[in-house]
């Protein structure tokens, strides 16, 4: 890449003996001679300057490269810098010195432009002050006036960069997985996923319920969602046939730390066999009898002071107080808000497979795609039989022309002995 290839170039220390004049512009103009001590030399004529060539450019550009031409208009700057990845980004503001004290005078300003940029809707679910671990203080050193004691204000860092694309691409996943087994879901279903993931981030009770109290935060229409993208767990988690109803593995899924386990179980990378599955319920809400808590052991690979703390307050620094989870506290707040949500169940049953508009059924994307690969495969192997009757009929042409002039052959044969019976008896 251009790019990267110029930041190496600008990552190597300048000579001594050439030092670097950045922002400079060379047109062909000849340089001024030196001042010379010995005045015979200095009475000489000057050489005259070679004659520059018409077809070749005059602008020549100095050891800096073009990268620190565009370091003097930051906004050309931070405009190009947001169609570099993450990683890209990062190695950057490592290498080059330049780029680094331009990004600490408006770092704040460039998080928050790739995060705009990159995922929109992630960077407004999951704001920087609520993770105050994933952001460093400003190296621009500006106080934060509303504190009494002008403390150096905080400012997303790149690990709240990377975490907010993490979760745009695990929700983004758990959507495609469920669209894959014909269970589909509204375009803005993912933003309701996204403040699941932000209200599974709480730590205590009161929080979570003065969030799903927000009626700015949670909508009526997030509420409808939530309970829309829950039912289409439990039927892809349960089989209507043999099933019983049991709704306890939706429910351990849900009460993970992150919504990255229920990607990874869903693309069958976790939860695997019934050694991993025992130890997620040991980690989630197992008790231990008194023999256990004597004994202090693992039990399916979690450590003694793990057990069972997932469905405790704070994930275990409170364990006399069982956590609120999202599906509970979703009935609870439709409740409270008067919502006739159970009265749309069967319509959030049958979303994404009958039109209740035209009552025909509605194909998938997987299910469209299946069916137009049929379609060629159907045309393909028709235009494959017309061939091999074409072929069959040249072959029977090509035996009936061999029968004929073998019949032929044994006429001719067949007169010739008639004649030379004919000439015997003559």
């Amino acid at each position: 890449m251009l790019i990267l290839a110029t930041f190496s170039q600008q990552a190597e220390p300048a000579s001594h003996d050439q030092p670097t004049v950045r922002f400079s512009i060379d047109r062909g103009k000849s340089c001024p001679a030196p001042a010379q001590k010995n005045t015979d030399a200095a009475a000489a004529p000057l050489p005259s300057a070679p004659e520059s060539d018409p077809h070749k450019h005059q602008i020549t550009f100095n050891n800096g490269g073009i990268f620190n031409r565009f370091l003097n208009h930051p906004e050309l700057t931070f405009e190009m810098i947001s169609h570099l990845d993450v990683d890209h980004l990062l190695a950057l503001y490592s290498i080059s010195r330049d780029f680094h004290s331009l990004a600490n005078s408006r770092f704040t300003t460039m998080m928050l432009s790739q995060a705009l940029a990159k995922a929109p809707e992630s960077s407004h679910v999951f704001p920087f002050r609520c993770y105050r671990s994933l952001c460093l203080r400003d190296p621009a050193m500006r106080r934060n006036e509303a504190k009494p004691d002008f403390q150096i204000r905080h400012v997303p860092g790149f690990q709240w960069l990377k975490m907010i694309l993490f979760r745009e691409h695990v929700v983004n996943g758990i959507v495609a997985c469920l669209e894959k087994e014909s269970l589909m879901l509204p375009a803005m279903t993912t933003l309701t996923i996204k403040k699941i993931w932000f209200f599974m981030d709480l730590s205590t009770n009161k929080l979570r319920d003065a969030l799903m109290r927000n009626t700015d935060y949670w909508t009526e229409e997030d509420i409808y969602l939530a309970h829309l993208f829950i039912m289409k767990l439990d039927m892809l988690l349960t089989c209507p046939m043999t099933g019983d109803g049991d709704l306890g593995l939706r429910k351990m899924l849900l009460g993970q730390r992150s919504l990255s386990t229920l990607l990874r179980v869903l693309r069958r990378e976790e939860m695997r066999n019934t050694y991993e599955m025992m130890k997620m319920i040991v980690a989630w809400n197992y008790q231990r009898s008194d023999q256990q808590r004597q004994l202090d052991q693992p039990i399916f690979g979690v450590p003694a002071n793990r057990i069972g703390m997932l469905q405790y307050e704070g994930w275990g620094r409170n364990p006399g107080t069982l956590f609120h989870q999202i599906d509970d506290v979703l009935v609870w707040e439709s409740l409270r808000r008067g919502l006739d949500v159970p009265a749309h169940y069967l319509d959030m049953v049958f979303y994404g497979f009958v039109d209740k508009r035209t009552g025909l059924d509605v194909w998938t994307r997987d299910q469209k795609r299946k069916q137009e690969e049929e379609m060629e495969r159907e045309a393909r192997g028709e235009e494959e039989a017309v061939l091999v009757a074409e072929d069959d009929d040249d072959d029977d042409d090509d035996v009936t022309d061999g029968h004929e002039s073998q019949i032929g052959e044994e006429r001719e044969l067949d007169e010739e002995v008639e004649g030379d019976d004919d000439e015997s008896e003559a």
